[in-house]
């Protein structure tokens, strides 16, 4: 048998096809990542052909800047927050006391967000805007009311003229008048409470009766209305002597009607207000053309409760018992630029969500005010407010409230010092705030503390130091006045003295449910377990006490 020629196996010893085939292969591999990794590449990090233009210089800037804020977008606010001086030379108040920045930095990081973004700006501080019947929430009566006002303006300023003969329809007005300070007696016009609701009340009265609304104040008792307040929607000044000369005019038909009901008792008051029962109109209880009232007594909530006419027309325009208070004073009165930035530093820390705010009012005594260093009030007097504000924190804190803020505002300096010293103090924040001391913050205004009616205090009180009534010297303190009763009212709750100036910020707070009323001093052991609903001061109750409503 003839054998053929013996074949080797190929590759055997690693130089055969074999070898050179998986080569080639890995080699193929590698140069496909390698293109497949290049045109990756070219996509991320373009290549710029001649043909193309360069990126602006200022554009390559902002993208850097934006890439940055996207990496850390947070805002910080200052380590001290302050009030830009006014550009129309009202007031300005001092800066916020170090307690507020102490509070809002104990928040959800969302509200400081919030805060530092949209409330205080660090070139411009704090904006000054306040915004007033959102979603309606005080009814559709403004314009109609607004445009009637005007008109009277207008007929007014015939009369001025000796136009008379062209007024074609009774020249209606209704005003509230604070008069100088009486040597003698005890009908001045009040502090805050009482000429707010005086003269709230009476615009509800001319309101309902298609009057135009004036208001002044004396010069010095304590400073020009105008100097507290700005006029959002209508003129409300008016010089005094000017329009009685002008109405008392019976050739014309016109005629000038004083009303007082200065310091009225609830009975009396009702008895002047609906002489004849729930039908009473108001438009036959004071008929002069011009009527000039002087009044520190409310009735806006009476009226709802005793009336059987007005109800019915009032919610026609949107006005309940609840909101008619607030929504009158809003649309009248508007603090001056400083103060309405100063408020707004407070407010907005007061409606955080991750907030529960408590007020608190303690009404001490004149002394305290009259003569600060014979002030002997302190914590252990009036630590029943506070026992009130914890059983109340433990009965309406929710989940989402992180943080409790307890803002006082008082007229004695000692007690507020006081107060606010439970920031520092662990051992006496235990002590007054209890179990809840370690998220509760303690918050004041820092504000100068006045009466504003010195000269009424004097008569009853020996003053040492005698306060000489200037606009200057009283602007601070009456403007002190109205900023705290204002953030009073913006609080979730508030804990008020039986006297009236923590009612107006109940009244003004639009809310009836929101406030518990506490006994003086002397009777603290008659005070209420803050705890229950039936603590709640209602309007109605309220109405019924210290200057009325």
């Amino acid at each position: 048998m003839v054998s053929g020629p013996s074949y080797k196996r190929l590759g055997t010893n690693g130089d055969g096809l074999l070898f050179k085939y998986k080569l080639a292969k890995a080699l193929t591999i590698v140069s496909l990542i390698a293109v497949i990794l290049m045109a990756l590449g070219s996509l991320v990090y373009p290549r710029k052909h001649d043909t193309e233009l360069d990126i602006p210089p200022e554009e390559a800037t902002i993208a850097t800047e934006e890439s940055t804020a996207n990496q850390d977008d947070t805002c910080i606010l200052p380590d001290e927050l302050y009030i830009s001086p006014t550009e129309d030379g009202t007031y300005t108040p001092p800066s916020p006391d170090v307690s507020l920045l102490n509070s809002i930095r104990q928040a959800s990081p969302e509200d400081i967000d919030s805060y530092c973004r949209n409330v205080f700006d660090r070139e411009h501080g704090f904006n000054a805007a306040t915004p007033y019947n959102e979603d309606g929430k005080c009814g559709k009566w403004q314009d109609e009311y607004t445009a009637l006002h005007q008109r009277r303006l207008e007929q007014l300023e015939l009369i001025r003229d000796g136009k008379a003969d062209e007024v074609e329809e009774a020249p209606l007005f209704i005003s509230y008048l604070c008069k100088e300070v009486p040597v003698n007696g005890n009908r001045g016009c009040g502090g805050t409470a009482d000429r707010m609701s005086g003269m709230i009340s009476t615009f509800f009265y001319g309101l309902l009766t298609n009057r135009a609304y004036l208001a002044h104040w004396a010069d010095a008792n304590p400073i020009p209305l105008e100097t507290l307040f700005e006029k959002p929607n209508v003129d409300w000044s008016y010089k005094p002597q000017e329009m009685k000369q002008l109405f008392t005019n019976k050739e014309q038909g016109y005629t000038y009607q004083q009303v007082d009901t200065l310091n009225q008792k609830y009975p009396v008051l009702g008895k002047t207000l609906f002489p004849d029962g729930p039908r009473q109109s108001f438009d036959d209880l004071w008929n002069g053309t011009f009527v000039e009232v002087r009044s520190n007594r409310g009735y806006i909530i009476r009226t709802f409760k005793e009336s059987a006419v007005y109800p019915k027309i009032l919610a026609e325009m949107g006005l309940t018992k609840q909101n008619t208070f607030g929504c009158l004073t809003d649309y009248l009165f508007r603090p001056t630029v400083g103060s309405r930035r100063f408020i707004n530093a407070y407010r907005h820390l007061f409606n955080m969500k991750s907030v529960l705010s408590i007020g608190m009012q303690i009404r001490t005594d004149d002394n305290a005010l009259a003569n600060p260093h014979m002030d002997a009030n302190d914590l252990d007097k009036w630590d029943y407010f506070l026992t009130c504000a914890n059983q109340l924190v433990d009965a309406k804190r929710k989940p989402h409230h992180q943080h409790v803020v307890y803002f006082m505002i008082t007229d004695s300096i000692k007690l507020r010092d006081e107060f606010k010293s439970l920031n520092d103090d662990m051992t006496k924040a235990q002590k007054y705030l209890g179990s809840n001391y370690k998220t509760v913050s303690t918050v004041v205004s820092g504000l100068p503390v006045d009466h504003i009616e010195p000269d009424q205090v004097e008569k009853y009180i020996e003053v040492e130091n005698h306060v000489d009534v200037t606009i200057e010297r009283m602007t601070p303190g009456t403007n002190s006045a109205i900023i705290e009763n204002w953030l009073l009212g913006y609080a979730d709750y508030r804990i008020i003295s039986p006297q009236g100036y923590g009612k107006l910020a109940a009244f003004h707070s639009n809310s009836d449910d929101t406030t518990i009323s506490l006994p003086r001093s002397q009777q603290k052991d008659k005070a209420p377990f803050c705890g229950s609903d039936d603590a709640l001061a209602t309007y109605d109750w309220l109405a019924t006490q210290w200057s009325l409503g």
